[in-house]
């Protein structure tokens, strides 16, 4: 239950040591190195000053390559085969690539491929925008300077609505120096012109526009309309072409895209050496390192490090008040539940590892929620193809590993409760009901043959058992609390805190349960028993009373000794919380029998005999997949709830430093370490 032990190390070599020392620290996989730029250099070491590289350079050309290798997948889809196992590259190989001048221009010329395809791009779109407009004015008569052409006689070009051609053919008898000219018929609005002398155009534009005319402004487009139309369709076959050889030249680039990956990968490797080389200090011949180590790692490192020459591993004091990071201990069979704990916040020094004490609780939730072994089988089968292929990439697995424990646990629960792809209970054969009926026997209250128990989703056994898990899990947490404050020296007020509220706990709910829930059936209600769990609960409220309040003084005592008691009420609530299990089982259940009805609604109904079994198998194919994957998100979510909130508010306080040991992880390749 407790964390890995870490030590604070130096790291001096000589300048030239410093991109093998990298080398080393980046392959070990454990060393977490502190940026000494955000700290004061001590005075001892004076002479020592933040090592300064410039990455801009680096970060652009990745930025510069990442869009390449995107513009070329966008622009070979469906032409080039789909990307195979990534290559296992030793790192110095990796890093000879960045010498590889061929390959570099390469990339360069793809990157200048994409932009000047993203240039003709835009103005493709801008000549097709224009196209379509000269379209609609190709029947003018007149060149278009002569719109604005100021004089005796003006034209004006716009559109106006169908209805109003005929008003505006009336203002032609009463102003006999207008004249209105329809360019182009459509359904709504039409293209006219209106021709006017300069004397009356002011009163002839306000009379159009109370008729809804709206001027079509030309900007400084010159000439006849045909001909700039022409214009621009040649500019478009022209582009077009471009883009074509451009394309081409893209496929020809293309079948460098995988060593383009793999190249990536060794920029983005250096950059991160070199962010590294930013966190130490330096003179002109020595580099200053300082990081946290594993106690049970620093003896290996120390002497694989010391065997490259110039350089020399120190364990050192921590600084006052400098935190140390909390590596979390990984075992085979939690190591996927710590993807939970990094969700939820790193522990602290003081702090239990909460990855090994919450990974059966969330297993066997998660198969409570899912409730239906066919389920559990099902996604059993399909994390384990998933876990394959991603480590068949060289992936990180774990959560396609916490699912397949999660689904086995489903396998075991649904047994248990009966559930098999929706099939009803009563429709299951012997042997599969018998693991149900067993566990039913086992609950106080249960009655075979009893209505309202003859099977999983209807019995309010299995509501009572998933609030009496809660109250198991709650329970281990206060222990855990009262542990982990006895490690920290609080023996005393430890032990009576938590009794109180182990004394509270174990009064409250079986008096409680028995007296509501059970209707008498764990123990008479009216023998000794039943006074022995309320004694409990008294002792253990006036130790949650006492201990509350033992910080204040005076009259402060008392309102936080109320407070504090207040604490069993949400207890009570945290336990009720547990019920969600229940109504997450149950809910996929009815789905699952929902779906199957439909099934058998479509295979007896459909007149056609083929086309009903058809439909039935894809009903039954796509809804089950479908309430698979809702019940298994449902599950992740709810059940990492009840860790988060209730089981780890009673022990964890998760605000610890993460350790983040120096690696690059890559995307493209497997880079083969020591």
């Amino acid at each position: 239950m407790s964390l890995d032990a870490v030590s604070k190390i130096e790291i001096l070599c000589h300048s030239f040591r410093k991109e093998m020392v990298l080398n080393t620290i980046e392959a070990s996989g454990k060393i977490h190195l502190i940026d000494l730029s955000e700290f004061d250099i001590p005075e001892e070491e004076s002479f020592l000053t933040p090592a300064s590289i410039n990455t801009e350079e680096l970060v652009e050309e990745i930025s510069g390559l990442e869009k390449a290798i995107l513009f070329l997948q966008q622009e070979t889809r469906g032409e080039t085969s789909p990307p195979g196992p990534p290559p296992s590259l030793t790192e110095d190989e990796l890093m000879l690539l960045l010498e590889d001048r061929r390959l570099l221009e390469d990339a360069r010329r793809a990157w200048f491929v994409a932009v000047q395809k993203a240039k003709l791009e835009g103005a493709l779109k801008e000549l097709l925008q224009e196209e379509q407009f000269l379209q609609l004015w190709q029947d003018l008569p007149v060149p278009l300077e002569e719109l604005r052409r100021k004089g005796d006689c003006r034209m004006i070009a716009g559109t106006l609505e169908k209805e109003a051609i005929a008003k505006a053919h009336l203002m032609e008898e009463d102003i006999p120096l207008f004249h209105l000219e329809v360019v182009l018929k459509q359904k709504k609005l039409e293209k006219v012109v209106a021709v006017t002398h300069e004397s009356v155009t002011r009163d002839v534009t306000l009379a159009l526009s109370e008729l809804g005319f709206a001027q079509q402004d030309f900007g400084a487009r010159t000439g006849m309309v045909p001909d700039l139309l022409e214009a621009a369709r040649r500019k478009i076959e022209l582009i077009r072409k471009r883009m074509s050889a451009l394309h081409d030249r893209a496929v020809d680039l293309a079948r460098e895209t995988d060593r383009f990956r793999t190249l990536l990968d060794a920029a983005c490797l250096l950059l991160k050496r070199a962010i590294a080389t930013r966190s130490a200090c330096s003179s002109p011949h020595i580099y200053l390192f300082k990081a946290w180590i594993r106690t049970a790692d620093l003896k290996e490192f120390t002497e694989k490090v010391e065997r490259l020459g110039e350089v020399a591993v120190e364990e050192i004091k921590p600084d006052c008040g400098e935190v140390p990071p909390s590596p979390l201990t990984e075992n085979t069979g939690t190591a996927p539940y710590t993807i939970l704990t990094d969700m939820y916040g790193q522990p602290t020094r003081d702090d239990p590892d909460p990855t090994p004490l919450m990974a059966p609780f969330y297993a066997f939730f998660f198969g409570i929620c899912i409730g239906d072994a066919g389920y559990g089988i099902a996604l059993a089968l399909g994390c384990a193809a998933g876990w394959y292929l991603v480590r068949r990439r060289h992936g990180n697995p774990r959560l396609f590993q916490l699912l397949f424990q999660g689904g086995l646990a489903s396998i075991f629960v649904g047994i248990f409760l009966g559930g098999w792809f929706g099939i009803p209970f009563d429709s299951l054969p012997g042997f599969l009901q018998a693991p149900a009926n067993l566990l039913n026997g086992m609950l106080p209250g249960y009655q075979p043959g009893q209505p309202g128990q003859e099977g999983f989703g209807v019995s309010k056994n299995f509501l009572y058992l998933t609030l009496a898990l809660g109250l198991v899990q709650l329970t281990a947490g206060i222990v855990v609390n009262l542990v982990k404050r006895w490690k920290a020296g609080e023996k005393f007020a430890a032990v009576v805190d938590q009794s109180g509220w182990l004394l509270a706990t174990a009064g409250l709910f079986p008096w409680l349960f028995n007296h509501y829930l059970l209707s008498g059936a764990l123990y008479d209600v009216n023998g000794p028993l039943d006074k022995v769990f309320v004694y409990m609960l008294a002792a253990g409220s006036l130790l949650i009373f006492i201990m509350g309040g033992r910080s204040a003084k005076g009259f402060g005592k008392i309102g936080l000794g109320a407070y504090a008691l207040y604490g069993i009420v949400n207890l009570l609530g945290d336990v009720l919380s547990y019920s969600r299990l229940f109504a997450l089982a149950l809910s996929s259940a009815i789905i699952a029998q929902v779906i199957n009805q439909i099934a058998g609604m479509l295979l007896h109904q459909v007149g056609i005999p083929v086309l009903g079994i058809v439909l039935a198998v894809i009903v039954v194919i796509a809804g089950h997949t479908f309430n698979i994957a809702m019940a298994a998100l449902s599950g992740f979510i709810h059940t990492a709830r009840l860790q988060f909130v209730e089981f780890f508010g009673k022990f964890y306080d998760g605000t610890g430093v993460p350790f983040k040991p120096f690696r690059y992880e890559p995307r493209y390749v497997h880079i083969e370490r020591e």
